[in-house]
């Protein structure tokens, strides 16, 4: 028992950490980030003919999934920009519905993980993506700034452990 979740958790966890790691990947590298400030991203946004037909009924299901999940109507830029790929936005939107929607571990959790990845990572995107959720959920700003608390908190440690070089004495057991 690990974190209070058994090993479905554990790997789901992994799977989360790796798959919002991803994505803060790809909003970077499409500049999305910049759109706060009046930037374009660096592929422009398809227009509706341009998405095939299955990407666009997808887009319906983005819609009220994370209009939902973030307390606000639309469909969010990044999905918007993936759309213009068909199989890699079926593929991501998949994946992302499959480890947010479901699973064992608590949908709040899922949020406050993807915000902890998303600042460590430093991606503007999807800080401000998964603080929706939170909010969403009812999170005050004192929950949220505890997320903070323990990535400022972790990474420290990581930082330590990797520059100084020590080797774990912890093995599964």
């Amino acid at each position: 028992m690990r974190m209070g979740v058994d090993e479905k958790g554990v790997t789901e966890m992994i799977g989360l950490v790796d798959h919002v790691s991803g994505m803060n990947k790809v909003a970077s590298g499409l500049l999305l980030e910049d759109l706060d400030v009046g930037g374009a991203p660096l592929l422009p946004f398809p227009e509706d003919e341009e998405i095939e037909p299955p990407a666009r009924e997808l887009l319906v299901d983005v819609e009220a999934a994370e209009s939902a999940r973030l307390g606000r109507p639309g469909v969010p830029a990044y999905w918007r920009a993936l759309a213009r790929n068909r199989h890699y936005f079926e593929s991501t939107w998949k994946k992302h519905k499959l480890l947010l929607d479901g699973g064992v571990l608590d949908l709040e959790v899922k949020a406050a993980v993807g915000l902890g990845v998303s600042v460590t990572n430093g991606c503007k995107y999807f800080i401000r993506y998964f603080h929706s959720a939170l909010v969403n959920a009812g999170w005050d700003p004192g929950r949220i700034l505890e997320i903070f608390g323990v990535v400022d908190h972790y990474n420290s440690f990581n930082t330590l452990a990797a520059g100084m070089q020590i080797e774990s004495d912890i093995k599964p057991q």
